[in-house]
């Protein structure tokens, strides 16, 4: 392609440029002496829901717990970051799910109780970034 003037070539250069589309991300406080009793107070997220493509779990002062064992539709790859800062944050995930845990903290544990699942018998993966504070993050099989 030849620009012959020097407007076109000022037009194709400033042309937006495109974006890959950013994924969705769910974001799980767990904040009860804050929010006593109010919409934040569990910090749950369990049942039949759509899974988004990364999520944020925050566990101040209040647990996180991340069922992802019973949802209506989730990614093949999930990316969650969580923090257990003075209380724990459970995931639990069903059977065929690959989960690598990551990460560390201040005098708090990194738990994966789940075994681990051969490539070709994957359903999907979940990579967990965890950072503790006192606390736990643990990952678990749903019974």
């Amino acid at each position: 392609m030849t620009l012959s003037t020097p407007s076109a070539a000022r037009e194709v250069a400033s042309a937006p440029k495109h974006r890959p589309p950013r994924k969705r991300r769910r974001w799980l406080l767990g904040l009860e002496p804050i929010f006593e009793g109010g919409w934040l107070h569990k910090g749950k997220r369990a049942g039949r829901w759509d899974v988004e493509g990364e999520l944020s779990a925050v566990a101040l002062f209040g647990d996180v717990t991340i069922d992802l064992s019973q949802t209506r539709s989730v990614p093949s790859e999930i990316a969650i970051d969580a923090w257990a800062i003075f209380r724990d944050v459970d995931v639990t995930v069903p059977k065929g799910t690959h989960v690598e845990l990551s990460g560390g903290g201040l005098r708090g544990h990194l738990t994966n109780e789940t075994p681990p699942v051969p490539e070709e018998r994957r359903d999907r993966v979940v990579r967990i970034h965890g950072h503790t504070l006192l606390c736990d993050v643990t990952v678990r099989i749903a019974e």
